[in-house]
């Protein structure tokens, strides 16, 4: 007996979405391969910081980057006071950014912004993540950066390892920065990162 059958070929927006699920697990996988070397680096005490001259944006760009595929669907509103260099370690700070990033987009609606406030002072870089979602539960907010925890919120998502905060925080200390978390008062979540660095005018050279 034969059978007629035809190709079930998949449509343009059928084809995006598959596109989109299977780029998203991949870098779902290589993130969670990456923290897991992170945070293998830092209980070895292997994290160092490489200091030199850099502008707060382009700390910004690295970090949106590398949660490319996570935040693409996310508007990202940002805002720059720093209009001078500044030295620390790029590749730490851009990092530690990036997971704070991801936790904001994990534990909000797709449909609120995220706010992202960079200012210079004699204090060093302050980045400020500003989120429109519910907010912490006040018994999480003792423990977000706690290795492993994942909140009370995390049973409504499908993803996550609770390792992306402590792994901030413990590239954060390498250069003698810190990040902590609060809740808002007309809403949602901030987190403030602040790296001790020293400053300096940028010159035209500099936006090159």
């Amino acid at each position: 007996m034969r059978l007629d059958t035809k190709p079930a070929w998949l449509g343009e927006v059928d084809r995006q979405e598959q596109t989109d699920l299977i780029l998203t697990e991949v870098e779902r996988l290589s993130r969670l391969f990456q923290n897991i070397l992170e945070m293998a680096r830092i209980d070895a005490g292997g994290i160092a910081a490489d200091v030199r001259w850099v502008h707060p944006a382009e700390i910004f760009e690295a970090a949106r980057d590398q949660v490319e595929l996570t935040l693409r669907h996310r508007h990202i509103e940002f805002k720059s006071h720093a209009d001078r260099l500044v030295r620390l370690d790029p590749r730490l700070t851009a990092s530690a950014l990036a997971h704070v990033l991801e936790n904001a987009a994990h534990y909000t609606s797709p449909d609120t912004s995220i706010d992202v406030e960079m200012s210079v002072s004699s204090d060093g870089l302050t980045t400020c993540v500003r989120d429109h979602g519910p907010g912490i539960a006040p018994a999480d907010l003792p423990h977000l950066f706690d290795r492993f925890y994942r909140g009370t919120a995390a049973g409504k998502r499908t993803s996550g390892t609770g390792m992306g905060l402590s792994i901030a925080r413990g590239m954060l200390a390498a250069e003698r920065g810190r990040v902590w978390a609060e809740n808002c008062p007309d809403g949602g979540a901030q987190f403030t990162i602040v790296v001790p660095a020293d400053t300096k005018a940028a010159t035209a050279v500099d936006h090159v």
